[in-house]
C-alpha cells in the first residue's frame, strides 16, 4: 500500500544575491553621499542649529539604515514570487513620475507639483478608493510644507502664485 503524498511544498526562497548586491551598492553610494554632506559648512556669520548639512545627512543616514536592513533581510527565507513584467513597468512608471516631478517642480511650485506626484504615484500603486488617495495626498503635502516652513526652508510657490 503506497502512502499518498500531498503536493510537495516548495522550499522557501531566500531573498537572494540580487538583494544583497543592491544593498551593498546602495550602502556604498550612501556612504559617499554622507561623506560629501559632511563637507557642507555653514557660513561663519550664522549660528543656526540646523546647517546646510542637516537635511543631506538625514537622507544619507536613512539610506544607510535602509540598505543595511535590506542586506540582513536578504538572508531570511521568503515566499515572495519573482517580479513580473508588470512590476518592472510599475517601477519604470514611478521613475517617469519622479522625472516629471523634478521637471515641473519650479514651474508648478511645491504644493501643486507634490500633490500631483503623490496622487499619481498612489494611484499607480493601486491605492483605492479616491478619497484615500486624496486624504493621503493632502496630509502628506501639508505636513511637508509645514515641516519645511518650520525649518525656514523656502519652497518655490510656482509661477502661477508669483503673479
Amino acid at each position: 500500500m503506497a502512502a499518498e503524498r500531498g503536493p510537495a511544498a516548495r522550499p522557501l526562497r531566500q531573498g537572494g544575491r540580487s538583494d544583497r548586491l543592491a544593498a551593498l551598492i546602495i550602502f556604498g553610494i550612501s556612504a559617499l553621499y554622507v561623506r560629501y554632506a559632511l563637507t557642507f559648512q555653514p557660513p561663519r556669520f550664522r549660528s543656526e542649529a540646523l546647517g546646510p548639512a542637516t537635511f543631506p545627512l538625514m537622507i544619507g543616514g536613512l539610506m544607510l539604515a535602509c540598505s543595511a536592513w535590506l542586506f540582513f533581510q536578504s538572508f531570511r527565507p521568503s515566499d515572495a514570487h519573482r517580479p513580473t513584467w508588470a512590476g518592472y513597468l510599475t517601477a519604470a512608471a514611478l521613475w517617469g513620475l519622479l522625472l516629471g516631478y523634478v521637471l515641473l517642480f519650479d514651474r508648478l511650485g511645491f504644493p501643486l507639483s507634490t500633490a500631483l506626484f503623490l496622487a499619481a504615484a498612489l494611484r499607480l500603486l493601486e491605492i483605492r478608493p479616491w478619497w484615500k488617495v486624496t486624504l493621503y495626498t493632502v496630509i502628506f503635502t501639508a505636513g511637508l510644507y509645514y515641516a519645511f516652513s518650520a525649518l525656514d526652508v523656502r519652497l518655490p510657490p510656482g509661477e502661477w502664485l508669483r503673479r
